[in-house]
């Protein structure tokens, strides 16, 4: 924990996107070679910390912003307000906004507003989810569902919330129970698995470490997009337990972490086909 809360992003620009002083997000303009034509799409990330802790630069991981900034993709972190302050929902609908103001400014911040990738961890990676399925969230704040060309879930969980019970019991269960209550029609309203038909964000890409319970969760999310027509691929890496789960966040960007050069990899193939 106190190498991810060090490990803080350098450069970029923070963004006011809403009237809360913890509405900012930051921003790293795209470090591309003079040669390449056009407008890069754009990667927003969501940290974890099961909604109730962390920062938009204090558990992002800086080795992924350096990497993708540096391969030519622009990248945002966004902050948002912490549960028990808002709910869940409120914290999706924040991250909704933050999209939608990216989207309009994206001519003067010099990447393409139609291309834009949603990348999260842990809790993030949920909201992540929540976004590229549920479209309520992204309607209310304006953003239209075909603008969102991919979803990257880095270790997430509670993709079907009730189930995380069994599948997961201990601290990630409580967590659960805190952040989103034990009301089950809420549990399901909550869970991307029970919104994953289409419409849903072009493309899913789930990167999981071995913590069983959530890898179970991400084959059932998996299926369920698969069913809806969208296309989704399903990687499982090395590494166990939190140990494995804070590994995948601080290490994603390392030429040398076997996931970097998957999620590189599937970001190239979404933007060729965007």
């Amino acid at each position: 924990m106190a190498q991810m809360h060090a490990d803080v992003p350098s450069g970029g620009e923070d963004l006011s996107y809403g009237p809360s002083h913890i509405h900012v997000l930051r921003y790293w303009k795209p470090n591309f070679p003079e040669a390449k034509k056009g407008r890069p799409p754009i990667i927003v990330f969501i940290h974890g910390g099961s909604w109730r802790v962390g920062t938009y630069l204090d558990s992002i991981g800086s080795k992924k912003v350096e990497h993708l900034v540096g391969k030519g993709y622009a990248f945002a972190s966004v902050n948002y307000t912490l549960v028990p302050n808002v709910s869940v929902q409120n914290q999706v609908q924040e991250v909704a906004n933050a999209v939608y103001y990216l989207s309009q400014h994206a001519e003067d911040l010099g990447f393409d507003g139609d291309r834009i990738v949603i990348m999260g961890h842990s809790s993030g990676a949920h909201v992540a989810a929540l976004l590229g399925t549920d479209t309520r969230y992204l309607a209310k704040a304006g953003v239209a569902i075909d603008k969102i060309k991919g979803v990257i879930t880095l270790d997430g969980s509670n993709f079907n919330c009730a189930a995380e019970l069994l599948d997961s019991p201990g601290p990630v269960a409580d967590n659960m129970l805190v952040g989103l209550g034990s009301d089950p029609a809420h549990l399901r309203d909550m869970s991307p698995t029970y919104h994953a038909r289409a419409p849903n964000a072009k493309v899913f890409l789930l990167l999981q470490v071995q913590r069983q319970g959530d890898v179970r969760q991400a084959v059932e999310f998996e299926a369920a997009l698969l069913a809806a027509g969208t296309e989704v691929e399903l990687r499982v890496f090395e590494g166990e337990s939190f140990e494995g789960h804070i590994a995948m966040l601080l290490q994603l960007g390392d030429e040398g972490y076997p996931a970097t050069g998957k999620k590189l990899k599937e970001l190239k193939k979404k933007e060729s086909e965007a």
